[in-house]
């Protein structure tokens, strides 16, 4: 049987990242992976959390939500797949449900699709590579083109950057930072 898309991460708009930051990090343990900025989102601040070693994140903090708006609002929701052609498929699906904006994204130790669901709500749909740097990292992908090809594009791309590593070694650093060494 094939594998269902599976939630890994949730994305939420804040409006004070540092208090967000150190109440995820007291109170469920979650140790800060990346930071930066997201042109997309007209540059504002992100910062990726987790408590697992083997991913990169599991919430996405969002700068810039207002104050006034009342509780987080949802930023997105992430799939997790096994394979190119997996990620394929839910482009098809998202294009035949009418979805908005799919966009594809090689964050380089992720490729992802975008989209909105029928509300409104910012979906992702990606799977790892076999490595990593750091995020955010992103520019747009050929889905059309073959396994092999985007396999080669990005790991071309991914070894000009300075903090590329293979994604085991990523892991293993991930394992030490959450064991507090």
């Amino acid at each position: 049987m094939k594998a269902l898309p599976q939630l890994k991460h949730l994305g939420i708009y804040v409006d004070d990242m540092e208090r967000m930051k150190q109440f995820y990090a007291h109170v469920f343990g979650l140790v800060v992976s990346d930071t930066g900025t997201v042109p997309r989102l007209g540059n504002r601040a992100i910062v990726f959390m987790s408590g697992a070693a083997d991913a990169h994140h599991q919430l996405v903090l969002v700068g810039g939500k207002d104050p006034a708006s009342g509780p987080s609002v949802v930023f997105q929701m992430s799939f997790h797949l096994q394979t190119l052609d997996d990620l394929r498929e839910i482009r098809d699906r998202l294009i035949a449900e009418g979805a908005p904006h799919v966009t594809t994204i090689d964050h380089g130790n992720a490729w992802s699709i975008y989209a909105s669901d029928p509300e409104g709500n910012g979906l992702e749909a990606y799977l790892d590579t076999p490595w990593h740097v750091a995020q955010p990292h992103g520019r747009p992908f050929d889905l059309s083109q073959s396994n092999e090809a985007i396999h080669a594009m990005t790991e071309a791309a991914v070894r000009q950057d300075p903090t590329f590593r293979e994604r085991q070694a990523w892991i293993g650093e991930m394992t030490k930072k959450l064991a507090g060494a």
